[in-house]
């Protein structure tokens, strides 16, 4: 589904800008999408058809919005080929890049002039492919890259291990490099906070991260309002942080770390914080969501890309969601992108 972002402007609103062009300067769709990555002008031309203006409130929306476009897209091209087990990999990681996208947190540009890829920048925001592979499993791959060529684009990242990965979780190198979107050289925001969300009744909740790896390895979940900020409680250092409300509470959710709980899950009813471990094991979680009424994660464990379904019941326990069955395919023996 296309969550879409955009803030359209009349017309007449079109002004002079800058060879970069900024967010909010009304452009055609296609313009700004090619901005945040120029594989649209060869994977889907038809984005410059539209000759509407469209401006956007930050890099951000325009980044988010740039990942949803390309997600939908990708949902309605899979390869042929892929194995039943790629499939659903494939289709779980989508709806992770989608949630990715909604939460709005990405990488900050503070190294070079321009707009570059960043794969995880010094605070552990993983751009979105970056993101992909940590909450598939994969997290040393994504760190190795960003050690080893944090700046790179995707098709200048020569390690057959991406290559792998891409086949195994039934996307191509060409879509990857699609989704990556590159960052312009500002930082608009805190680089500490790592998810936010504004609730209907004007209050703002953001998790922070540490500061430097000298400071203690927590997250904080933080409360804005009209009378103030309040720091409401700390929780492990989760990877991949996700927030969301459900039924008046909030809910944390990530990748815990290596040493310490194995937790994926933090509930806050308005008073105190509440532990939830929803799988078996460490896992990570790709997504967040509210189905038929009810809460529903899904999850994966480190090094297998086969997502786990929960979903909470009245009773406040976690049950488990089988998967949907995949048609079996026939899979080429070398398809390796």
């Amino acid at each position: 589904m296309l969550r879409s972002t955009v803030l359209v402007f009349a017309l007449p609103a079109i002004s002079i800008c800058s060879a970069q062009l900024p967010p909010e300067c009304p452009a055609p769709t296609g313009q700004h999408m090619q901005e945040v990555n120029a594989q649209w002008s060869a994977r889907e031309p038809s984005v410059f058809d539209d000759a509407r203006t469209v401006g956007f409130r930050s890099d951000a929306a325009r980044i988010a919005e740039h990942l949803h476009r390309v997600r939908q897209q990708l949902a309605l091209r899979t390869p042929v080929g892929l194995s039943p087990n790629a499939l659903a990999q494939r289709r779980g990681l989508l709806e992770t890049l989608d949630s990715y996208a909604d939460r709005g947190i990405f990488p900050v540009n503070d190294c070079v002039p321009g707009r570059s890829p960043v794969f995880i920048d010094p605070l552990g925001n993983a751009c979105a492919v970056g993101h992909l592979m940590i909450t598939s499993g994969h997290g040393a791959l994504a760190e190795r890259i960003s050690a080893e060529m944090n700046l790179a684009y995707v098709h200048d990242i020569a390690l057959p291990e991406v290559a792998v990965w891409a086949a195994t979780h039934g996307f191509t190198i060409d879509e990857l490099a699609w989704i990556q979107p590159t960052y312009h050289h500002m930082k608009d925001r805190d680089p500490r906070l790592v998810a936010s969300i504004a609730l209907a009744n004007g209050d703002r909740f953001d998790v922070f991260g540490p500061a430097s790896p000298k400071d203690a390895q927590k997250l904080r979940l933080v409360r804005k309002n009209t009378k103030g900020e309040k720091e409401l409680a700390t929780l492990p250092k989760l990877s991949g942080v996700q927030v969301m409300e459900f039924s008046g509470h909030l809910y944390i959710g990530g990748m815990p770390p290596d040493k310490g709980p194995s937790a994926e899950l933090y509930e806050w009813n308005g008073t105190s914080l509440q532990v939830h471990d929803p799988f078996t094991g460490r896992l990570a979680i790709g997504s967040m969501s509210v189905q038929n009424g009810r809460l529903t994660v899904v999850g994966y464990v480190p090094g297998k890309g086969q997502p786990q379904e929960r979903v909470l019941t009245e009773a406040g326990a976690w049950e488990e969601i089988p998967p949907t069955p995949v048609p079996d395919l026939d899979v080429p023996q070398d398809r390796l992108p």
